[in-house]
């Protein structure tokens, strides 16, 4: 028989039968409450990190190829920059979410070949300081430093012109010294989950430095979410650009190897990039991506 939960006044006789009908409940119930205790966020703790103001990071929305731009999903994040002081500020974000592929894309011709087939850009304020979305027009081509048909993780990455935007941008500055094992950097962006929407930057320890610019490091937070956060810029306590995310790295899944607990990130270090990019751009860079 399904025991109830009366409703009883709490004078005389009645006081001893509400004490003892106290903490009456289904087994269903305090079932769902451990859950909602499982799944709640955990207590938000005192941000630290770099100051990351409005106008300082974005969503990218590309049309390449066959994927057209859809303003109801989110594939990226871009942020404004100085590539150089004092010049003026270009947009970064990365190619493969825009390919909707999982990997970024590190061959030459398939970086050029995804580049051409650019037709409009579109952006908006990442932490919803404005709603409308804007159009940048050109991609900046610049002098390969490195003519080697090899690998680079630098080729997942473009630089767009913010034209007429560039008026409202706060751009971040890239540093460059690149990260070591043990050193603190936040990717600054929105997330999805795991976070809080205030939160502006997400705390990680470098892991791994490779040769080739290639950084690797675990999140702080063993909950968040890395959806659309590919071209977030990773940041220096000082709030300089030390590299940029690209993804999630790949398990080896080799044998006997144990899977590692947490959240972990790769990118590429901002020295890299200014390395890659250091002839500058060159002559008759890639024209518009299209007009309204």
């Amino acid at each position: 028989m399904e025991m109830l939960c009366p409703t009883v006044r709490l004078s005389g006789a009645g006081l001893l039968l509400a004490l003892g009908l106290v903490g009456c409940s289904s087994e269903s119930d305090s079932g769902d409450s451990a859950k909602q205790l499982a799944n709640s966020p955990a207590v938000a703790d005192p941000y630290l990190g770099p100051a990351v103001r409005d106008f300082q990071i974005w969503r990218p929305y590309v049309a390449v190829n066959d994927y057209q731009i859809d303003p109801d999903r989110i594939h990226a994040t871009a942020f404004a920059v100085h590539l150089v002081p004092g010049d003026d500020p270009v947009m970064i974000m990365p190619l493969h979410p825009a390919l909707q592929q999982p990997d970024p894309v590190v061959n030459r011709d398939a970086a050029e070949a995804a580049r051409s087939g650019v037709t409009k850009i579109m952006v908006s304020e990442a932490f919803g300081a404005a709603d409308a979305m804007r159009q940048l027009r050109q991609i900046i081509e610049f002098e390969d430093a490195d003519e080697s048909d090899g690998d680079r993780w630098t080729r997942d990455l473009v630089a767009v012109s913010a034209g007429a935007l560039a008026r409202g941008l706060r751009p971040l500055q890239f540093a460059t010294a690149t990260p070591h094992v043990g050193d603190t950097v936040w990717m600054a962006t929105a997330v999805y989950a795991g976070a809080s929407p205030s939160r502006v930057a997400h705390q990680a320890t470098v892991t791994q430095v490779d040769g080739d610019g290639r950084i690797e490091y675990r999140f702080a937070n063993s909950r968040l979410s890395l959806q659309a956060t590919a071209g977030a810029p990773l940041l220096d306590d000082a709030g300089h650009v030390v590299g940029v995310h690209l993804g999630e790295p790949v398990e080896d899944g080799g044998a006997g190897d144990e899977p590692q607990s947490g959240v972990f990130g790769f990118g590429v270090s901002a020295a890299e990039v200014l390395r890659a990019w250091g002839g500058g751009p060159a002559t008759g860079g890639q024209g518009e991506t299209g007009a309204e």
